[in-house]
């Protein structure tokens, strides 16, 4: 039983490790093992989430309008500069080699709003 388990554990620490360490220490969350595994039963707490890892690039003037993700985010920038824009009026600004964690069911609008194009790493771990 916990073999069938390995690959998504694996799968799912390669993502945050991979996200983490391009984040960066002061920016990223740290996940300890027992977030992630039931030290009582030894079961996987995020065993049906689904890792989507995208590489997404954004047009001067390019937005994605008001939304939000069922699960946890990390936007990456590798190019350009993004903006994300929060219900309650907060800006960040994020610049190549910046990135942000935003909770599930984050709200946020992320907008180009640079005359050059951007270029985001993106994960999403989607409940299942």
């Amino acid at each position: 039983m916990a073999l069938r388990r390995l690959p998504a554990l694996l799968a799912l620490t390669f993502a945050l490790g991979a996200a983490a360490g391009a984040v960066g220490a002061k920016t990223a969350p740290r996940m300890w093992a027992d977030q992630l595994v039931d030290m009582t039963t030894g079961d996987l707490r995020w065993a049906k989430t689904r890792v989507r890892v995208n590489v997404d690039h954004w047009d001067p003037g390019a937005q994605t309008g008001l939304h939000r993700h069922p699960g946890p985010t990390v936007i990456y920038v590798l190019d350009g500069e993004l903006e994300e824009v929060f219900p309650d009026g907060k800006t960040v600004r994020l610049r190549p080699g910046q990135g942000v964690w935003n909770p599930a069911r984050t709200s946020h609008n992320v907008r180009n709003v640079t005359p050059e194009p951007a270029r985001v790493l993106a994960v999403h771990l989607d409940p299942g």
